[in-house]
Order: C-alpha cells, then sequence, then structure tokens
C-alpha cells in the first residue's frame, strides 16, 4: 500500500525519481516526486564500496 512522506527519505532506502498528479486551475500535471522502491541490502552496500574505492583512487572500469 502507498504511503506518502514529506520532507524526508528514510535511511537505507532505494529512491528512484518519478511523479505524483496534482490538481492546478489550469488541469491535472504530473509533479516531480522521490519514489521509494525499497530498502538498501548489504550485498548493495558491497557493490558499492567496490565504486566508492575505484573513484577514490582514480581507477576506470
Amino acid at each position: 500500500e502507498p504511503k506518502e512522506m514529506k520532507g524526508h527519505v528514510p535511511p537505507r532506502s532505494v529512491v528512484i525519481p518519478g511523479t505524483v498528479p496534482k490538481q492546478f486551475p489550469a488541469g491535472e500535471y504530473g509533479v516531480p516526486c522521490a519514489l521509494v522502491i525499497g530498502q538498501r541490502k548489504e550485498s548493495t552496500d558491497r557493490k558499492t564500496s567496490l565504486n566508492d574505492a575505484l573513484r577514490e583512487h582514480n581507477v576506470a572500469v
């Protein structure tokens, strides 16, 4: 079930860009928002730590 949060993203969240419909006097438009689609796993942390190390040492992949 969708849950609406305003002003913050919970820690360890996986976030993608999205839109939410909003009514204006000129009509309904999609307003940009962040969509939380899940929580990060430990395996994701290991992969991103490798990317961080490669960036830190200027290693091209």
